[in-house]
């Protein structure tokens, strides 16, 4: 599957609203990631933030409530990407969440991506994040409905025991995930936000490169230095 994104690279939104996001330069970003799990963002925030955004919009879950999926599925955005898949079993479920009949059982109604043409399939992604989830990597990067993982390799590092991200039994992680991604056809992604990781990575589809946070810590330093 090849990534419908002009560049691989994302910024990852924990607390920006559709105000603040409007003030970025965002040319060089391909997709905007929308945290709902860790973040100070609610669903609520995410019709806003559609509406101003030049690329496509991926909002992270909060959960893998089937009710809250659906919320998320609502608005339009480009796809979900879904914490704490553990297994094949676990992707399968999210797919009958997150899709319509006859491929899911998600319902269809009057909602805002009804209204305004959202995606007809939206993306969905399955966070591999434990121990567990990396074991069963082939399982969920196979199951059918899945368009791609995505790894997060803080907590994948806390799950392994390992004390960073760039730890070699974590970067040996994301590696296999991409190598899995691509053997089964479907989209590999992670959040970097270390420019120690950065180079050792794997060419993957998605990248989110650093949070909002981190882009106003970074340009605030620059401008008092």
């Amino acid at each position: 599957m090849s990534a419908p994104f002009r560049s691989p690279r994302g910024l990852w939104l924990t607390v920006l609203g559709a105000d603040q996001l409007e003030a970025l330069p965002l040319e060089g970003a391909g997709w905007l990631g929308v945290d709902l799990q860790h973040g100070c963002l609610e669903v609520r925030d995410l019709a806003g933030i559609l509406r101003v955004s030049p690329v496509p919009v991926l909002a992270r879950a909060a959960s893998q409530d089937t009710a809250h999926l659906a919320r998320v599925l609502d608005t339009g955005v480009a796809g979900v990407i879904v914490p704490g898949v553990g297994s094949g079993q676990e992707a399968a479920a999210l797919v009958a969440a997150a899709r319509i009949p006859p491929e899911g059982r998600r319902s269809t109604g009057m909602s805002r991506s009804a209204l305004v043409g959202g995606p007809a399939r939206p993306l969905l992604l399955a966070m591999v994040e434990t121990a567990e989830g990396l074991a069963a990597a082939e399982d969920i990067a196979g199951c059918p409905g899945v368009d791609g993982v995505f790894v997060g390799p803080y907590d994948l590092s806390l799950s392994l025991g390992r004390p960073s991200v760039v730890d070699d039994e974590v970067v040996e992680g994301i590696r296999r995930v991409a190598r899995v991604a691509a053997g089964a056809g479907v989209l590999a992604g992670t959040f970097s936000g270390s420019r120690e990781l950065d180079p050792l990575l794997p060419p993957l589809d998605l990248v989110a490169v650093d949070s909002d946070v981190a882009a106003l810590r970074l340009g605030a330093a620059a401008l008092l230095a």
